[in-house]
């Protein structure tokens, strides 16, 4: 009966009713077992129970008794949230339901209704909130507020009279009947016909299609074949009006437009008009003419007029706590591991390393937590003053800014990993092509000669101040993100030209030098941009030397991307309209682990196993006003992604170090959401201290799970553990309007403290000095310590030493004796995000 006018209504596994958000198109007459509930959260819509019409506006609410016939039409672009409610669910929770019906709806409720017909409204919404975000026993949740809905509708709503279930005879008989004329429904069919066939008289089945149907069988008819005959009429548009009419059990096409007028208010062929170009585009044949495509964001966005939760404080949750035990052989091989994540770390542009608060946070990060590569941008960018052309249109050089920039990098033991892009302005074939907030020119070189002369000239140049074998030692990245028309605007084959011109003129130099291609994002589908790409390379003889890969885990940053976002996000406001017009961050907390795997195994099928791979661009998210990137949160990120991805390619470039990046306007605000590990006035975020505690971790894993990683190195045992807890579902899907400057873990799930038991087994004798170092909302986190302190708008010297002295991660000093033979076992509770960091060291008292 897939077809039928009988809805069977089908629950999850989770829940014993059903939540679900739509825009209506025409869904046509149909009838269930269930109570049925529509809230209107935007537009309008007409209700059609049995041959009454309902016109809904936004705000309404409209119920729906069971076995009632019941149709419903968009009248504008409209979005509603429909709740199903089995009546076998009603009958283990309400005595007596199914004698009992109900009279809700907004349009007639009287004034003593008004207050109830509210809390209705206030529940229904958090059930739409509630069943998208998921959070941890949101089934109970849900449960107990439908049943508050029940109970507020038997108190003001009930009405006299049953509610119109059928006992299970007359369900019987009735799905036997409405089977029938589905099924024949094309056919000449009349009422003697169908009584007949159920050996009834005519005057009583006529009765009993009335009563429990709410039409007449008439009517009913009519109403299954305009059914059947609009699926056809927007599917099969080159199907002729009368043609349509005879398939579908009209006498001719003058019947047809008249039924069809009378409940549509406009021909035929005004109606194909106006929605078949809405239709969701989907195959052929999954499309249905009933719901059209929207926005989920903006829908969720819509609930909280509804919700009477407030931003201005934290949202409340029941602890729960989880214990997690491990038993480590501290005695067993190892696997020797090299720490990957350690060769590369990312500023913006060039230019910024230049700026004295820049390197300071250098300095900073190498002190404690040193790397091998320094990853930016822009080395050709006009603030490097490196090309320009004289009145006779000739280039001049100047590399005074580049020898600062690599004599600073170099002093703090770090090499650059210069990405050769973007274009000088004086280059650039099209000046009015730029990104960022200090311009960067995108489009190709007006002469690819001076461009790839501009190329040599700056690598000879640094072999003859550095020495060739250190600049043979440097990464040379070309070009970024060329996917996408905002950082590339021109045609693939241009872009593989010109990496064939400049991979030439760097092989011409030296055949070490090493040169890596194509820079882009591994969220986006690019499969056919990676084919054309290799296979060109392969066959002009230009394999790269290392592969550049770029992540953010957002499911639609190519829309983000060309709707040039980054032009857009100066302030925070865009940023709020960007999520709700694009969605937020990937719900799969495991989406860079299985995007690696899945970007290895296409890099092997082009034969590039053995090629290096650096991550030179990977965060969160890509947004710079993402309020969650200053909290503690980022902390336990990183740990878990670089846990489960240690070692799996060459290099992982998080992006930024610091939050002093000119990609965007710069912000007022200390925690404005920035990407860096750093804030301004040099503070260290809980980001940064993460990596601290991971540069502690020894050369040998002894084991590893979820949530933690052993090692050993230096005479000793580390212990690091975290408790990574991912975004909730509505969060991902862009609803952050419960998050506030100094209100952001409203957007979590499965938030629970854990019970940390670690046994270390056969342990050396003798006496070991043990260090716990803690990052949680309390400690190590710069944010929830300024939230601490007031929040303060500015900061004067003594705030900035106050916040820097008060956010280092908690240090406790305790000594633990082995004794031998015996084990040795380390217990702590973990808030959620924490990260702690347990070295043991052995004594020689």
């Amino acid at each position: 009966m897939k077809t039928s006018i009988y809805e069977l209504v089908e629950t999850g596994d989770e829940l014993p009713f059903d939540v679900s958000l739509h825009r209506v198109n025409y869904v046509p007459s149909h009838w269930h077992n269930s109570v049925e509930i529509i809230f209107v959260l935007s537009g309008n819509l007409e209700v059609t129970v049995g041959s009454q019409q309902h016109k809904l506006a936004e705000g309404d609410v409209f119920l729906i008794n069971p076995c009632h016939v019941h149709e419903v039409m968009g009248l504008d672009q409209n979005i509603i949230a429909t709740f199903l409610i089995p009546l076998s669910y009603l009958k283990e929770n309400i005595k007596g339901i199914e004698r009992i019906s109900f009279q809700c709806e907004s349009g007639t409720v009287r004034p003593e209704q008004r207050s109830a017909l509210d809390q209705i409204l206030q529940l229904l919404a958090e059930m739409v909130q509630l069943s998208n975000k998921k959070g941890e026993a949101y089934e109970l949740d849900m449960g107990i507020r439908m049943l508050a809905v029940f109970s507020i509708l038997m108190k003001q709503f009930r009405t006299s009279g049953s509610s119109g279930a059928m006992n299970e005879k007359y369900m019987e008989r009735m799905l036997r009947i409405i089977t029938y004329i589905d099924e024949h429904y094309r056919d000449a069919i009349s009422l003697q016909s169908l009584a007949e066939r159920e050996f009834l008289s005519v005057p009583y089945l006529s009765k009993f299609f009335s009563e429990n149907i709410g039409l007449n069988f008439q009517s009913y008819l009519t109403s299954i074949r305009l059914k059947h005959a609009v699926e056809d009429l927007l599917l099969r548009e080159e199907l002729p009006i009368a043609d349509l009419a005879l398939n579908h059990g009209f006498p001719n096409a003058k019947s047809f437009y008249t039924a069809f007028k009378n409940r549509y208010h406009m021909t035929p062929h005004e109606y194909r008009k106006q929605y078949r170009p809405e239709m969701a585009p989907r195959k052929k044949e999954d499309i249905s003419s009933h719901y059209l495509n929207f926005n989920h964001s903006s829908a969720l966005g819509i609930i909280h007029q509804f919700l009477e939760r407030s931003k201005s404080r934290e949202v409340r949750k029941v602890e729960t706590l989880e214990t997690r035990a491990y038993e480590i052989d501290a005695a067993r091989v190892g696997t020797t591991v090299k720490h990957t994540w350690k060769s590369l770390i990312t500023i913006g542009k060039a230019k910024e390393g230049l700026h004295a608060d820049v390197q300071q946070h250098l300095k900073y990060v190498q002190r404690r937590s040193p790397f091998q590569y320094l990853r930016f941008h822009g080395i050709f960018d006009d603030g490097m003053m490196v090309y320009h052309e004289d009145e006779a249109g000739q280039p001049r050089y100047n590399f005074r800014y580049v020898d600062q920039l690599f004599d600073f990098l170099l002093s703090i033991g770090l090499k650059p990993f210069i990405e050769l892009g973007f274009m000088p302005s004086a280059l650039a074939s099209d000046p009015d092509q730029t990104v960022f907030y200090r311009a960067s020119y995108t489009s190709p070189p007006k002469s690819v000669d001076r461009w790839c002369e501009l190329v040599e000239r700056l690598i000879r140049h640094c072999m003859n101040r550095y020495g060739a074998a250190e600049v043979e030692s440097w990464k040379f990245e070309f070009w970024n993100e060329p996917e996408f028309h905002i950082f590339w605007p021109a045609s693939q084959d241009e872009y593989r030209a010109l990496y064939l011109r400049t991979y030439q003129t760097v092989k011409r130099i030296s055949q070490s030098l090493q040169i890596g291609a194509p820079g882009r994002i591994i969220t986006v589908d690019s499969v056919s941009i990676v084919k054309d790409f290799f296979e060109f390379c392969r066959h002009h003889a230009c394999q790269p030397d290392f592969i550049p890969l770029h992540f953010y885990p957002h499911e639609r940053i190519e829309d983000m991307v060309n709707a040039e976002f980054i032009g857009q996000m100066l302030d925070t406001d865009p940023y709020y309209q960007l999520l709700e017009e694009f969605g937020g961050i990937s719900p799969n907390p495991d989406f860079l682990k299985e995007r690696l795997n899945a970007e290895l195994e296409l890099l092997a099928a082009y034969g590039l196993s053995g090629c290096e791979i650096y991550l030179t661009e990977w965060n969160s998210t890509a947004y710079h006003r993402e309020l969650t990137n200053d909290t503690v949160y980022k902390a336990a990120y990183i740990v878990k992604n670089l846990l489960d991805n240690l070692d799996v390619i060459h290099g992982f470039g998080y992006w930024v170090l610091s939050d002093n990046i000119e990609e965007t306007f710069p912000s007022r605000e200390l925690f404005h959401g920035g990407l860096g590990l750093i804030a301004q006035y040099g503070i260290p975020k809980a980001a940064m201290h993460a990596y601290e505690l991971l540069s502690k971790l020894g050369h040998t894993v002894l084991a590893q799970g979820e949530g933690y990683i052993v090692s050993a190195g230096d005479g000793g045992y580390q212990i690091l553990t975290y408790n990574y807890c991912h975004f909730d579902d509505l969060y991902a899907m862009g609803d952050i309007s419960f998050i506030d400057h100094t209100h952001r873990y409203n957007g979590f799930k499965h938030e629970r403290t854990l019970k940390i038991d670690i046994t270390l087994m056969n342990v050396p004798d003798g006496r070991f000095k043990m260090v716990k170092h803690t990052i949680d909302r309390n400690q190590g986190s710069s944010y929830d310590a300024w939230v601490a302190m007031g929040a303060p708008e500015s900061l004067t010297k003594e705030d900035v030493q106050y916040l820097k002295a008060s956010s280092c991660p908690r240090r406790h000093v305790s000594y633990v004796d082995a004794e031998p033979g015996a084990a040795l076992t380390v217990c702590f509770n973990l808030e959620p995000h924490g990260v702690a960091l347990i070295e043991l060291t052995p004594t020689y008292d």
